[in-house]
């Protein structure tokens, strides 16, 4: 069987989940190699590489979890990484938080929901812009491979509550993005080592405000 080939480690070992939720996760993983033949969700070069590149990828984002958090919030959530990924994890080890994804493609939100009445999870999936619905005031905020820094700051202003973590993977290429983001925005950030792939990183920030030069008189 297949799940027999993946990789269990990184789970078992670093984020603590029994064989049971890695189990759950290879479902998921089964149903994303099967709906993808029909949709695109993601690149068919990535399909066979992604326990890997999308499912471990996006289960490390567990460990930078604020242990009072209740509410996580994903937009652009496609295929469902990280939050779905996150989700089942969060099924064994904190079954009471609520993960909300945004994914306004229709066909995209109905493989989420698929997913979601599967395994059983604690999520509610919204098919909508996530610019218009309303604030959220989630205790995590994620997305991955959305858009760039000064984009998705612009949606976790709104959605953030007073203590809110924003947590976003990003590529080698983030600090151009950096730079841009500081024109309009001020934050606290933690640049986090991708420990499946170490040319990349996990921007944790903090403290999302307007930058306060963009109120100056001129």
């Amino acid at each position: 069987m297949q799940k027999k080939q993946l990789n269990y480690d990184v789970l078992l070992n670093k984020i603590g989940v029994s064989r049971g939720t890695c189990d759950l996760l290879c479902v998921y993983y089964d149903m994303l190699k099967f709906w993808n033949k029909k949709i695109n969700l993601v690149s068919r070069k990535s399909i066979e590489t992604s326990w890997e590149r999308h499912f471990l990828d996006s289960a490390q984002l567990w460990l930078h979890l604020p242990y009072k958090a209740r509410k996580w919030l994903d937009f652009g959530s496609g295929a469902g990484f990280p939050a779905l990924v996150l989700a089942v994890i969060s099924r064994e080890l904190q079954p009471e938080l609520k993960f909300i994804l945004v994914e306004k493609n229709k066909k995209k939100a109905g493989f989420l929901l698929e997913i979601v009445t599967k395994i059983g999870l604690n999520v509610d999936i919204f098919p909508k812009n996530v610019e218009l619905i309303k604030p959220q005031k989630a205790d995590v905020i994620s997305s991955r491979a959305f858009g760039k820094l000064d984009h998705l700051l612009k949606i976790a202003y709104i959605h953030q509550n007073k203590s809110t973590i924003s947590i976003f993977p990003k590529g080698v290429s983030f600090y151009e993005e950096l730079k841009l983001s500081k024109k309009n925005w001020d934050y606290e950030l933690e640049k986090i080592i991708n420990i499946i792939d170490q040319n990349s990183f996990i921007l944790k920030i903090r403290n999302i405000a307007c930058a306060k030069k963009r109120f100056e008189k001129k």
